[in-house]
C-alpha cells in the first residue's frame, strides 16, 4: 500500500514539473514575440526622431576624451618620417587667431599681460620662411626637369602647386587639421595652407635646407603625377609662338595642311590637320573644324619642341631623386622674349626692304 502511494506521489510530481516547463516555454515564446514587436517600433521611432534632430554638430578632435595633444604631435613627426623639435613643431600649429584669443581671455580675467610671461608664439615667421623655400625649390626642380619648357609654363605649374587650395589639400591629408590651434572651426583653407608652410619652415629650422627641400619634393611635387602640365599653361596664340620658335632654331615657318576629313556635312565632322616646316611633318592633330584642328596641331608641335609631350619621361621622385643634381641658377627661356625678338627681326627686315 505504501509503495503504491509513493509511486503515485512521484508520478504527480513528474506531471507537475512537465506542466511547469510547458507553461514556462509558452510564456517565453509569447514574451519574446512581443519583445521583438516592441523593439521594432522603438527603433523605428528613435530613427524618426534622429532624422528630425539632424546631424550631430562637428566638434574639434581635442574635445574627445581620448585626445592627447603631446602624443599626437609626436606621432605626426613619426608618420612623416621627420625628427622635429617639439617646441618648433608645436609653434608651427599655432595660428595668430589662437594667440589673440588667449590674450583676450587673460584680459577678461583681469590679468596684467605685462607682468606675466606669455610664451605663445604664432607660426607667421615659420610660414614665411617655408613659403619662400617651397616657391624657390619648386621652380628650381621644374626648370631642371623641363629645361625646354618656357618660363611662363614653369610659373603656371608653380602657381598651381603653391596655391592655397593645393597646400590646404596636402595639409589636410597629412593630418594637420586636428593639430591646428586656431579660433576658427572648421579650419579654413587659408589656415591649413599657412600651417603647411609653417611645417616646412619647422623642418628648415630644425633639420636644414636639404631636408626641407626633400620634404617639399615628397609631398608637394607628387601632386603633378597623372597631371598634364601643358593644360596648366594656357597659350593664347600657339601658332604665333610656334612660328617664332621655328625661326629661332633656324627652321622655316609652319605650313598647316589638311591631311584628311570625314563626315564634313554631318554633326560628327572630323578634320586632321598637319603642320609642316621645310617640307617635313612637325605635328598633326584632329578637330571638329579646320580652325580647331590647326590650333591643336600647333599645340602638339609646341609640346614636341618643349619636350613635354604625353610620352615624356616621368618625374624623378622618391629615393631616385636623392642623388639628383639641380642647377639652382638655371632660368628657362621666356616665350615673351622669343616673340619680342621675332617681331623685332620682322620689323627690321620690313624697314630694310622698304
Amino acid at each position: 500500500m505504501s509503495a503504491s502511494i509513493v509511486r503515485s506521489c512521484a508520478f504527480a510530481q513528474q506531471m507537475t514539473l512537465m506542466t511547469l516547463q510547458t507553461c514556462a516555454t509558452s510564456v517565453y515564446h509569447v514574451s519574446k514575440r512581443n519583445y521583438d514587436q516592441y523593439r521594432m517600433k522603438y527603433l523605428r521611432e528613435m530613427y524618426k526622431r534622429r532624422l528630425e534632430v539632424g546631424p550631430e554638430k562637428e566638434r574639434r578632435r581635442s574635445e574627445w576624451i581620448n585626445w592627447n595633444y603631446d602624443s599626437e604631435i609626436f606621432a605626426f613627426g613619426k608618420r612623416l618620417g621627420e625628427e622635429f623639435n617639439e617646441t618648433t613643431v608645436k609653434q608651427a600649429f599655432i595660428h595668430s587667431s589662437y594667440v589673440e584669443k588667449e590674450r583676450a581671455k587673460r584680459a577678461e580675467l583681469g590679468l596684467n599681460l605685462k607682468d606675466l610671461t606669455f610664451d605663445l608664439e604664432d607660426n607667421s615667421e615659420l610660414a614665411e620662411k617655408g613659403a619662400d623655400l617651397i616657391s624657390n625649390y619648386v621652380k628650381v626642380y621644374l626648370r631642371n626637369m623641363y629645361p625646354y619648357f618656357f618660363e611662363e609654363g614653369i610659373c603656371a605649374i608653380h602657381n598651381y602647386l603653391v596655391s592655397e587650395s593645393m597646400l590646404s589639400h596636402i595639409a589636410k591629408h597629412i593630418g594637420c587639421g586636428d593639430l591646428i590651434l586656431s579660433e576658427d572651426f572648421p579650419v579654413l583653407p587659408s589656415t591649413l595652407s599657412q600651417t603647411f608652410k609653417a611645417v616646412v619652415g619647422a623642418v628648415l629650422k630644425d633639420r636644414g635646407q636639404e631636408k626641407a627641400e626633400t620634404f617639399v619634393r615628397d609631398f608637394v611635387l607628387p601632386q603633378l603625377i597623372s597631371k598634364d602640365i601643358n593644360d596648366l599653361w594656357d597659350v593664347v596664340n600657339p601658332m604665333g609662338l610656334l612660328t617664332a620658335v621655328l625661326a629661332l632654331i633656324g627652321k622655316g615657318p609652319p605650313e598647316p595642311r589638311l591631311l584628311w576629313k570625314s563626315g564634313a556635312n554631318t554633326i560628327m565632322a572630323l578634320y586632321w590637320v598637319g603642320i609642316y616646316s621645310d617640307k617635313q611633318l612637325v605635328a598633326k592633330s584632329p578637330g571638329e573644324t579646320v580652325t580647331i584642328a590647326e590650333e591643336m596641331a600647333a599645340r602638339e608641335a609646341l609640346k614636341k619642341l618643349m619636350k613635354t609631350e604625353d610620352s615624356r619621361s616621368p618625374l624623378i621622385l622618391g629615393r631616385m631623386a636623392d642623388n639628383l643634381k639641380l642647377d639652382y641658377k638655371k632660368v628657362n627661356m621666356s616665350a615673351a622674349e622669343v616673340l619680342k625678338n621675332y617681331y623685332n627681326q620682322l620689323k627690321k627686315q620690313n624697314t630694310a626692304s622698304a
